[in-house]
């Protein structure tokens, strides 16, 4: 019992010492790209879009508001085989402004398949010199566009945005804690992954890669892309500034919401071992606290309190850095919410079965 109780706390103790890193990277190697274009480039707003009635109006409406030159903008919406009316809500738009097209998804191109062969064909087709890729369950800021040019500086393929869920507490708390790591670790020089509901890539970026239908299908797309477009020698930035922050509906239904888990977890497999360990033991802590807590109380309760404390001031740092109010009740039991979702998501990950996603199977 003693020999498991140090293996316990040498867990947790980890992973209480990885998130106070976080903090001090946090403070000490954030960097916000704040470059100036000589001019406003022409850039294609890419829009994959499958069964989505419901939040494309939304959608469209927020990329109508956006504060950029209209004769510089364009935006595509493909929709990828809806069984609902969401290609003719998206129609109703491109009949009312020019600078709205809707293309009806009916072929693979290539390799890629869903969403990747969605933007497949909508980037055949736009004829701007950056894509701006996010969903149709988005709702974009007004100043997206001008906010992520700020990270285009030379030499960069990729620009990450932030997403916000704007309906449930626990999931935004996981969203921005996970999206924090991530802008801490590519500050580091060690970028981790694409965002494909808020980025850009450049056309030169992504036409050197050969486009989606020419690199392998993934169902985690953005990270396929990502590491093909970084193999080519480009730059991935990671902003997190108000500008770029768009808002997101929460997954409904546990169900659901494991789908989603299993896709990422897909993709999570394959990043560097670094980022691999310091996810492996953010879930291993879960795991190790419970028993801990029952081994030695006091052990136990001290090492989850400094948790909860250096974690909460985490979330509230990428909070304030947003300039997002905080619900701290959701903080504070957001280990409660990251136990029960980490278990469940190992065991849903290890099942045998293909993961479902807007109806369809991967």
């Amino acid at each position: 019992m003693y020999g498991l109780a140090v293996i316990l706390i040498i867990i947790c103790v980890i992973t209480v010492i990885i998130d106070l890193l976080l903090i001090l990277f946090w403070y000490t190697s954030r960097q916000e790209l704040n470059y100036s274009a000589a001019s406003y480039p022409k850039v294609s707003v890419l829009v994959a879009a499958r069964n989505e009635e419901h939040n494309i109006k939304r959608c469209i409406n927020a990329l109508l508001n956006l504060n950029y030159p209209a004769d510089k903008l364009e935006i595509w919406i493909g929709d990828d085989s809806s069984e609902d009316h969401t290609l003719r809500e998206a129609r109703k738009f491109a009949d009312n402004y020019s600078h709205i097209h809707v293309v009806e998804i009916t072929g693979n191109l290539g390799n890629a398949r869903g969403k990747a062969n969605v933007l497949a064909h909508l980037a055949r087709q736009a004829r701007g010199n950056i894509y701006f890729i996010t969903d149709a369950d988005i709702a974009v800021n007004k100043d997206w566009i001008v906010g992520m040019l700020c990270g285009l500086k030379p030499g960069v393929g990729i620009v990450n945005g932030v997403t916000a869920v704007e309906d449930h507490s626990l999931q935004n708390v996981d969203w921005l804690f996970a999206i924090g790591m991530v802008k801490v670790i590519t500050d580091l020089g060690k970028p981790v992954t694409a965002i494909g509901n808020n980025m850009c890539v450049t056309k030169e970026a992504y036409e050197s890669v050969g486009g989606y239908e020419n690199i392998p299908f993934s169902i985690t797309e953005d990270f396929e892309l990502f590491k093909q477009v970084k193999n080519k020698g480009f730059v991935l930035v990671q902003l997190m500034k108000p500008d770029v922050l768009a808002r997101t509906k929460s997954i409904r239904g546990v169900k659901n919401l494991l789908n989603q888990r299993k896709r990422w977890m897909f993709g999570a497999v394959q990043l560097p071992v670094p980022v691999v360990s310091m996810l492996t033991f953010q879930a291993l802590f879960h795991f190790s606290i419970l028993p801990l807590l029952f081994i030695h109380l006091y052990f136990g309760g001290v090492i989850l309190l400094l948790k909860i404390v250096i974690q909460t001031f985490f979330v509230a740092s990428v909070h304030n850095r947003l300039k997002l109010s905080i619900n701290w009740t959701a903080t504070i039991f957001y280990d409660l919410y990251a136990f029960g979702l980490s278990l469940l998501s190992s065991i849903y990950f290890l099942i045998p079965t293909k993961v479902r996603w807007k109806g369809r199977k991967y």
